[in-house]
């Protein structure tokens, strides 16, 4: 078993290339994307792990805020492509959640090279799809996190990831709900196709300092 370590950014960008879309997918029984997009992601990830030196107190809540999100709008069906997104802003409302010294979000735009009026829009929309209820009991964090651990280890062992390729019917909710619309692209995104956002962009290292990882409840 591989414990989830507080200070490994390719671990945990690792951990997170796996489960995000498992969750989006409630699907657990194997890695969902290609190798080649899985690939992607787990670097973009990384390259913002490393250059904010964000702690792994805020990864694992910021997968805590993907799973409400999914629980909140379980009809719509995302895109592949649609994971940088999700990360990105529920990594942000993380990090402003649980650390005194935050990142602005004109910083963040610069990490991920998500365009800042869109990490405003989108950070928005996802409060509000959460209800403004970002708070998490101690108790409820470590369940999580246990969650997270045993996930990670049963897709570890899955070596072949599943290719997932999006139907062609959209759901109902998708013309109908802001966060659909911030959130997912407005057409499906295949396996062979390129990222909805360019991950081989150069992402500047920050000069803060880490931030507190203890858990402020």
């Amino acid at each position: 078993m591989t414990a989830i370590q507080t200070s490994n950014a390719n671990q945990l960008g690792e951990m997170c290339a796996m489960i995000i879309p498992c969750i989006w997918a409630g699907n657990f029984k194997r890695p969902l994307l290609s190798p080649k997009r899985h690939a992607a992601f787990k670097v973009f990830v990384q390259k913002v792990l490393k250059s904010t030196q964000i702690s792994s107190s805020c990864v694992i809540l910021s997968l805590y805020y993907i799973q409400q999100l999914r629980s909140a709008y379980p009809s719509i069906k995302a895109s592949i492509g649609s994971e940088v997104r999700l990360f990105t802003t529920a990594l942000m409302l993380a990090n402003k959640y649980l650390d005194d010294n935050t990142f602005t979000n004109k910083t963040w735009s610069q990490v991920s090279s998500i365009p800042v009026n869109e990490l405003n829009i989108m950070e928005m929309e996802f409060l509000s799809a959460l209800n403004y209820t970002i708070h998490i009991p101690h108790a409820v964090y470590f369940e999580w996190r246990n969650t997270c651990q045993g996930w990670w280890n049963h897709l570890s062992l899955c070596l072949t990831p599943l290719v997932l390729v999006p139907s062609q019917k959209r759901s109902s909710l998708w013309e109908e709900t802001s966060v659909q619309k911030k959130f997912f692209p407005s057409v499906d995104y295949y396996i062979d196709v390129k990222p909805i956002l360019s991950w081989s962009s150069s992402v500047s290292a920050l000069s803060s300092s880490r931030y507190n990882s203890h858990l402020d409840v």
